[in-house]
């Protein structure tokens, strides 16, 4: 296999072969209608697949998506040409089954089962042949699973296709779908499609178009596979019945067989623990290692069977109700009764300062990366001289690339993807019309909770999702209509324009949720000012593409810093007092092999931990009592944000956020990826060690505060 790009100039292969495929078919229809003979649909229909197949690596080839050899394109054509030609033999075959006497339906039987079942291997090993470049050290166990999974699939849907191979064609279809779909989250993000994905499927549409859909030999080769899986399934038919009465016996058996092996599969779903009847554990930390390890179906069934939110160990409502109490009584004794806090809550009372969150897409300060620093870069300029700051540090989220919903949910209800589960998107899976959250919560104190997103408001189903926390309006894609552009979407400025409009016509106490667009990825070639793009190399990377998706990320976070430094300054101007929470939601996607590259043989916890570290400020544009605003450093948790805002601003905390608080003597920043303990150290989630219970009580409150009202 080769790694350039195959020239447009080879594109008229497929469509050659497309082309031949129709004409054949077309010359076998005009033959069977001469010769007398009935023309079946599937005669038309099955050759179409891979016609299409055809025609779409040809339009791939065009656009200059192709990543593999001119000998790659003629054998995938070829071999589609020929398999879509073989569907057409069927009519031949099937006079002759026709004319067997009694032993027909056993045969066809025997027939279709066999058909089925090579048709499942071969659509199991499609699926893991796209993507995994381990597929062959999947253990024979679990490619079994897989087999057996597609293949009682596809029975079930040949029973309701009345014994027809037709409806048996979606596993197959599917199959490949997702070996695709995983080939370009692999590339684009380096995670793993995981079941709550499917919920947000129309915000990954809305943002597919920043993306570079070049596939490779691995990719054809799958698609030649579900190909011949589909012709397989093309010779699968039934016989026609001898009677009326036996047709509708056996349309009423078929449907009956059907419905009974979904059933079967549903009742195994509910009731067999894949983890514990294969014996494995799948890695919520990185679930991309498990779906190498052990495939892409047995992976993702274990994910889906851990959606429901488990309940803790030894859990009842009145123990956690008292572990959330002895946190309060903590907190009321230590953090809540200094002089500094007294003082700010006093100055609350008096001025009630509009709060500003603004999450900035994909924001991080990458010169964490010592080879990155070594080379000169030094992190967004404005952002780190900024001096008076109440806080800020490293943010510690629970996600990397991507699933930006989720630091946003952590932020506004203080709940932890930790206890809920990696994989797993609220927006997308809960009512969160009960639960504790920043907008219901200030707008309880007399503020007006307002949110904007330059995008589709359906994307991670916000427009619901705000509606159901308390958010009074939501200004989404239509109210930035024809506002500056800049990467991948609407300016960070033309947001903070929005903000500061927002405030000029209401001097009342205002929240407002800012979770921007500009730097989201991907970051290809050409979608930021060549004058503007940054040239660093660190020592030790040597992919230019990686090089390239770095400096143009690293321009974007320029843009990004001249934008906050531009509206930092509108913000000292107001009249008005205003606090200000900005954070990223995670680091860029590329950043994984960019860790790989600079971090070659480190401990697996140390190179995760550092793949998940944002970064944040709290600040004011007045003198918050009790403050000296000198920028101290602290790293904290994406769920611990809103509560320690609130706290060094005096404004009142619930008992769920003072518990938050009180845990951070003990554990400083909590995350779905681990914890970092008052000794420096640390930690994954279920780590023995000297903060394990408070990690247990921690779990046990949330379950109270969160689980118990969504579940």
């Amino acid at each position: 296999m080769t790694d350039e790009i195959l020239s447009p100039t080879y594109a008229p292969i497929p469509y050659t072969a497309a082309a031949a495929l129709i004409a054949f078919t077309v010359v076998m229809v005009v033959r069977t209608r001469a010769a007398r003979e009935r023309v079946t649909p599937g005669m038309i229909l099955w050759p179409l697949p891979f016609a299409s197949l055809l025609a779409l690596m040809g339009v791939l080839c065009v656009n200059e998506l192709c990543l593999f050899s001119a000998k790659t394109l003629i054998v995938y054509s070829v071999a589609m040409e020929i398999l879509g030609a073989a569907t057409l033999a069927r009519t031949f075959v099937a006079p002759w089954l026709e004319r067997i006497g009694g032993g027909a339906h056993g045969i066809r039987l025997l027939r279709d089962l066999v058909l089925l079942a090579i048709a499942a291997i071969i659509s199991a090993w499609s699926l893991e042949a796209a993507w995994n470049e381990r597929a062959g050290q999947v253990p024979v166990a679990f490619f079994a699973l897989s087999t057996l999974v597609v293949f009682s699939l596809m029975v079930a849907l040949y029973f309701i296709g009345q014994r027809s191979g037709v409806l048996a064609v979606i596993p197959v279809v599917a199959c490949a779908g997702f070996g695709v779909a995983q080939y370009f989250i692999l590339q684009f993000k380096s995670a793993a499609i995981l079941p709550s994905d499917l919920l947000a499927l129309g915000t990954a549409a809305a943002v597919s178009g920043n993306y570079t859909y070049e596939i490779n030999t691995a990719v054809a080769e799958s698609l030649v596979g579900a190909g011949a899986a589909i012709a397989l399934l093309s010779f699968i038919w039934p016989g026609r019945p001898r009677t009326v009465v036996r047709g509708a016996a056996g349309v009423v058996g078929n449907l009956c067989a059907g419905v009974a092996v979904f059933g079967i599969l549903a009742g195994a779903f509910s009731t067999v623990k894949l983890e514990e009847a294969m014996g494995f554990e799948y890695d919520r930390w990185w679930p991309i290692a498990t779906y190498q390890t052990y495939g892409f179906l047995p992976s993702f069934i274990a994910v889906a069977q851990d959606l429901p939110i488990p309940e803790p160990e030894g859990y009842d409502d009145e123990t956690a109700a008292d572990i959330q109490a002895d946190l309060v009584a903590a907190y009321d004794a230590t953090l809540g009764a200094t002089p500094e806090r007294i003082a700010a809550e006093q100055q609350f009372a008096q001025v009630q300062p509009t709060i500003i969150a603004v999450m900035n897409e994909s924001f991080s300060d990458l010169s964490l990366y010592q080879g990155l620093f070594d080379a000169g870069y030094t992190g967004p300029a404005f952002y780190n001289s900024l001096g008076d700051t109440l806080q800020r540090g490293t943010l510690m989220t629970s996600v990397n690339g991507g699933g930006t919903a989720n630091s946003e949910f952590e932020f506004l209800t203080g709940d932890s993807i930790a206890f809920i589960g990696n994989g797993k998107y609220p927006y997308q899976l809960y009512n969160l019309s009960d639960i504790e959250c920043l907008p219901r919560q200030l707008e309880e104190l007399g503020y007006r909770a307002r949110a904007m997103h330059p995008q589709a408001p359906t994307n991670w189903n916000r427009a619901l999702s705000y509606k159901q926390m308390g958010f009074e309006e939501f200004y989404s894609m239509e109210d930035f209509e024809g506002e500056p552009q800049y990467h991948a979407g609407v300016t960070d400025r033309a947001t903070y324009d929005k903000i500061l409009e927002l405030l000029a016509e209401d001097d009342g106490p205002q929240f407002i949720l800012d979770i921007t667009m500009q730097n989201h990825s991907g970051y290809d070639a050409g979608t930021v000012p060549a004058e503007e793009l940054t040239s660093y190399a660190p020592a030790g990377v040597t992919d230019g593409e990686l090089l390239t998706q770095l400096n143009t990320y690293l321009t974007c976070i320029n843009a990004s810093d001249r934008d906050l430094a531009y509206f930092v300054d509108q913000l000292r101007q107001l009249d008005r007092p205003v606090v200000l929470v900005f954070f990223g939601d995670h680091q860029p996607n590329m950043t994984t092999s960019l860790n790989d590259a600079l971090y070659p043989g480190e401990d697996e916890l140390t190179h995760q931990w550092r793949l998940f570290q944002s970064t944040y400020f709290i600040w004011a544009n007045y003198d918050v009592a009790g403050n000296d605003q000198v920028s101290a450093q602290s790293e904290i948790g994406a769920s611990a944000l809103a509560a320690q805002a609130l706290h060094a601003i005096g404004a009142p905390l619930t008992d769920y956020q003072k518990a938050l608080l009180a845990s951070r003597s003990q554990i400083v920043s909590l995350s779905a990826n681990g914890y970092r303990g008052a000794d420096g150290v640390c930690y994954t989630l279920d780590a023995e060690g000297p903060y394990r219970s408070l990690v247990d009580d921690l779990r046990a409150v949330q379950y109270l505060n969160f689980a118990r009202k969504v579940n």
